[in-house]
């Protein structure tokens, strides 16, 4: 067999189910890049020797370069799509960077996070894949749709769209334009702010330096000049052209012709639900089309709760803990993953046991975002504000109304028939109380939110407070630095980082109690933490 195969007859063993989706579009007569497939099997000596072959495939056909693909033969199943975790690179027609390319694809096989992901999803990971050879396409637009599929129409869609290429998009650094509909019917369009686009270079363009001018297409509109911001590794970042910024980047036509084309790929490889990755240079083509592996919802961006921020549902269900921001070191497990983008390195903490994810960029259909809608992790994107949330900060995140907020404690799941001894026991509440409780409380600690109440304000109100009710005391949000405001002795409280939780604790009290606790309006416990302290 020579090498490279064609994709016509590409077979998931030989070729990855990657290339074996697209060979069976393209027999279904639907519009997919002309492409050649690296098989598994072949060994770095004949690889070596496939990029001549190659390299002559590609001399009219990439003016733009090419982009090696992973087609790994267990990748974009319908229960794991492995989405994001292989690499895809863009590279000249060069020998040897064709080649490098070609083996950093392969390479990506045999990375920890592909192991991992593969055990967490009751898998054993390919021990090698075929690589996916394409001319790179230069887009007007691009994006994701996902669909539910009956007939012969889309019941249920949700796109995502940006000018240029969609790497940005699906690794999250972009969110997208939103389209959102059922059947026929468009429910809603979100519209995105693009300052920059990315789309593939000639060589001659990419020599250009930054300030130059080059022409960027745009599909079924005029073209216009936009400015070289730079370039990398055979991509050119433009400014997105003034005209265009108040225009809708993917028209109903266009849309229509998504719709139509999703129809036709979920029914040529017998889906009900099905993820599909486009381009639209002078018509719309199929780059992938996988399985949808989750539903989907179509929520838009919310108005912010009080005292908390919102952005996009991108995978329902709610948790609680600790911020943790994406860095060098692992994310404690337990903790809510805070990233600036849902990209690769991001998808490896997800494998770590974070309770949920909140991004400050991106969409629902990044490819994090799938993985974390795989392992039924609560997720909410394009929550700018999630770069000032700091570590340690106790934090809910609602991936169902996409929506984040402080929280004072962790939950710890709690199944109580009905009130319970609270003798040892601090209750938490949001007000001041107006008077001695009678349940028994050892103490009450008045939750102090950051974002809405002055602490030197709380602090003499409290302080008032007390002289006609029980022990008052402050409970402040994990996160929250011990400043001289923390440490008011000559208020009669001192401050104490207990097991996670910040407390402004009246030294008159004596010790602490030995737990918090916070009710529910049938004086059921809904969060309890124990209170071993740990530090003056």
């Amino acid at each position: 067999m020579s090498i490279p195969i064609p994709l016509t007859g590409c077979t998931p063993s030989r070729a990855g189910a990657k290339a074996a989706a697209l060979a069976r579009l393209q027999h279904a007569g639907l519009p997919v890049p002309d492409s050649i497939v690296i098989p598994t099997g072949v060994t770095d000596r004949n690889l070596a020797g496939a990029v001549g072959p190659v390299l002559a495939w590609a001399e009219r056909r990439a003016p733009y370069g090419l982009i090696a693909r992973s087609s790994a033969p267990g990748e974009d199943g319908t229960t794991a799509s492995f989405a994001g975790l292989y690499a895809s690179v863009v590279t000249p027609c060069r020998p040897g960077q064709v080649l490098a390319a070609l083996r950093e694809v392969r390479a990506s096989a045999h990375t920890p996070v592909i192991a991992q992901y593969a055990a967490t999803s009751g898998r054993v990971p390919d021990s090698e894949l075929a690589v996916l050879v394409q001319p790179v396409l230069r887009p007007a637009v691009s994006g994701v749709l996902a669909a539910v599929v009956s007939g012969r129409e889309c019941t249920s869609w949700r796109i995502e769209a940006v000018r240029g290429l969609a790497e940005p998009l699906v690794s999250g650094t972009q969110t997208g334009e939103i389209h959102i509909g059922r059947g026929p019917v468009t429910d809603s369009v979100v519209p995105t702010s693009q300052t920059f686009l990315h789309l593939p270079g000639t060589r001659e363009e990419l020599d250009l330096p930054p300030g130059e001018w080059v022409t960027a297409p745009n599909a079924g509109r005029d073209p216009a000049r936009a400015k070289v911001a730079g370039s990398d590794s055979g991509v050119l970042l433009l400014r997105t052209p003034a005209a265009w910024v108040q225009q809708q980047i993917l028209l109903p036509d266009q849309r229509q012709e998504l719709l139509s084309l999703a129809v036709g790929a979920a029914r040529a490889l017998g889906l009900e639900r099905i993820d599909m990755e486009w381009a639209i240079t002078h018509g719309p083509t199929i780059l992938q089309a996988r399985p949808l592996t989750r539903p989907v919802g179509d929520a838009t961006a919310p108005p912010p709760p009080d005292g908390g921020w919102a952005g996009l549902a991108a995978v329902t269900g709610s948790a609680t803990g600790p911020a943790a921001h994406l860095g060098p070191e692992k994310p404690p497990r337990g903790a809510v993953l805070i990233c600036r983008a849902l990209g690769p390195e991001a998808a490896a903490a997800l494998l770590g046991g974070p309770v949920a994810v909140v991004s400050t960029t991106g969409g629902t259909l990044s490819h994090t975002a799938i993985i974390a809608r795989e392992l039924g992790i609560p997720c909410v994107t394009n929550v700018p504000e999630a770069d000032q949330i700091p570590d340690g900060m106790i934090i809910q995140v609602d991936g169902t109304a996409g929506t984040v907020r402080p929280a004072p404690l962790v939950p710890a799941p709690r199944s109580e028939s009905g009130p319970v001894s609270l003798a040892d026991a601090a209750i938490v509440t949001a007000k001041i109380p107006d008077a001695r409780a009678t349940d028994g409380r050892a103490a009450t600690l008045v939750l102090h939110d950051p974002r809405s109440a002055d602490l030197k304000v709380l602090l003499r109100a409290v302080t008032a407070a007390a002289e006609s009710a029980e022990v008052l005391g402050i409970l402040l949000p994990d996160g929250v630095p011990a400043s001289p405001v923390l440490r008011p002795r000559h208020h009669g409280y001192e401050f104490a980082s207990v097991d996670g939780l910040a407390v402004l604790w009246p030294r008159s009290a004596g010790r602490l109690p030995r737990r918090v606790v916070a009710l529910d309006a049938d004086t059921r416990v809904i969060f309890e933490r124990s209170l071993n302290r740990s530090a003056p």
